[in-house]
């Protein structure tokens, strides 16, 4: 691995990030906030980091190796996600630990916080915590690849390493062309939930950072209250299909606007994941009208809300589902550890997965009562080679084992038993949702934030980028 290619190309994608806090900047400078010396100072730091790991580095050779795309993922991750507390720490907004959890729920687009009250924070910082979801929803790679080219088959390996789901097929050959596509197409839903919001009586800085962070599938709000707080029907309509535009597949998107709507209607991951959103909103309406004697037309709008809110892993909310019966609590587990769609802004482990592992089980029993037979597990009609198939036996069993452990810990840290389960499985799905009755994000113990933090970024790279960047052969000389 060479250090020095590593090293030149974080500097490349650290002082792209350097430019995107120019926004918060100008934005502080117009509305007079003294938040303003704060993203210079961040500005100058992040540039001058940019500017010596670029001339530190040197691009020796055109092909990454599987070693130096992984260390730049997870590099550039953990990198971009320090350098996002800084604005914080600086304005004396949040101490050291809150300004990194933070910053990784925003970028992780977890949309857990830390901050008590969102009413007295500047709108520059408001406006900040959007942004970092918005990079971080598509993909700080992505994002990279999309706008500064890169010679040879360089970012391959960085962009296979940060995509999403049990396997990398791209919808373009050429990995410039995928990044530039679906930069296309997320900006293009941006800007269009952004214009439906506005009409719906939305403030222009309100439309911006709820837009920003529906699509990213986030769950940073701008008022206490999230999108409660607005009390506007027609809005929360919008952010429920939006929310369901984020957890599904944007290169399905890609494929469906060059092939027609009947390619993404055909695709069994995509229609898995509008029959779970149909049938546990029916569901947890249906439990609420019955046990709570919710009126049927609030339940289901808040059911539909909430079921879109946790499938996709956004963690919005229109009300406190910790009140409501034990039942609709259950089936919101389950949305999260599911997530949305492979190739999505949207975390969990992904319908695709669960599909593959349910197959998986369905193989193993008719082997076990036809023992001469041999049964093939298949997604889209195509057959599913065993190392895709191990791959994602592999992934389910680390991502319950992590969970697991960071559960013991939590309860061990002296967080409530039921809420330390939840907030593992928010973390490592990078869900955000409130997690019980005894806790925010807030009142956690500093260890337990710190372990949220780490569950959250190792989450976002599912699980093995960072498990790899911990083998001290992982960072010898030799390239493989």
């Amino acid at each position: 691995m060479s250090y020095k290619v590593v090293a030149y190309i974080m500097g490349k994608l650290l002082a792209a990030l350097t430019i995107t806090l120019a926004v918060p900047f100008l934005a502080a400078v117009y509305w007079q906030e003294a938040s303003s010396i704060d993203f210079i100072g961040t500005i100058i730091f992040s540039f001058a980091i940019a500017v010596f790991l670029y001339n530190y580095g040197e691009l020796e050779h055109d092909n990454l190796t599987v070693r130096e795309g992984m260390a730049i993922t997870g590099l550039s991750w953990l990198l971009v996600s320090l350098i996002g507390t800084i604005p914080f720490i600086a304005g004396h907004h949040l101490g050291v630990i809150d300004a990194v959890f933070e910053s990784i729920s925003g970028f992780t687009c977890t949309g857990a916080s830390v901050i008590p009250d969102l009413d007295a924070m500047p709108r520059s910082i408001i406006l900040w915590r959007s942004i970092m979801h918005w990079l971080g929803g598509l993909g700080i790679i992505v994002i990279f690849i999309a706008i500064f080219p890169q010679p040879g088959n360089s970012v391959m390996k960085i962009f296979d390493t940060e995509t999403t789901g049990p396997s990398k097929d791209r919808m373009v050959p050429r990995i410039k062309n995928a990044a530039h596509a679906l930069l296309f197409i997320y900006i293009g839903f941006t800007y269009l939930m952004l214009c439906l919001l506005l009409l719906c009586g939305y403030s222009l800085f309100d439309a911006i950072n709820i837009a920003f962070t529906t699509l990213a599938t986030g769950g940073f709000g701008v008022l206490n209250d999230s999108i409660a707080g607005y009390n506007n029907f027609p809005a929360e309509m919008v952010i429920i299909f939006f929310m369901l535009v984020g957890g599904g597949n944007f290169g399905l998107y890609f494929m469906a606007w060059r092939k027609g709507i009947s390619k993404m209607l055909h695709n069994i991951e995509f229609r898995i994941y509008l029959i779970m959103f149909v049938v546990f909103t029916c569901l947890i309406t249906i439990n609420l009208t019955s046990v709570m004697g919710m009126h049927s037309d609030f339940a289901l709008k808040n059911a539909a809300f909430q079921v879109a809110s946790t499938l996709t892993t956004t963690g919005l909310g229109i009300d406190n589902y910790n009140t409501w019966p034990a039942f609709s609590q259950y089936c919101i587990v389950v949305l999260m550890l599911t997530g949305g769609c492979a190739g999505s802004t949207s975390g969990g482990m992904k319908i695709a997965r669960v599909v593959i592992l349910c197959k998986m089980v369905g193989k193993i029993i008719k082997e076990k009562l036809h023992p001469n037979s041999f049964a093939i597990v298949r997604m889209e009609e195509k057959q599913q080679d065993d190392v895709v198939i191990f791959k994602t036996a592999r992934f389910f069993f680390l991502y319950i084992f992590l969970a697991l452990m960071t559960t013991i810990f939590f309860n061990f840290d002296g967080v409530p038993s039921v809420d330390s389960v939840m907030l593992a499985l928010s973390c490592m799905g990078n869900v955000g949702v409130s997690f019980g009755l005894e806790y925010s994000f807030a009142q956690l113990p500093d260890m337990s934030k710190a372990v949220c933090s780490i569950n959250m970024l190792v989450g976002r790279l599912e699980i093995f980028t960072y498990l790899a960047m911990l083998q001290a052969s992982f960072w010898r000389e030799n390239n493989w």
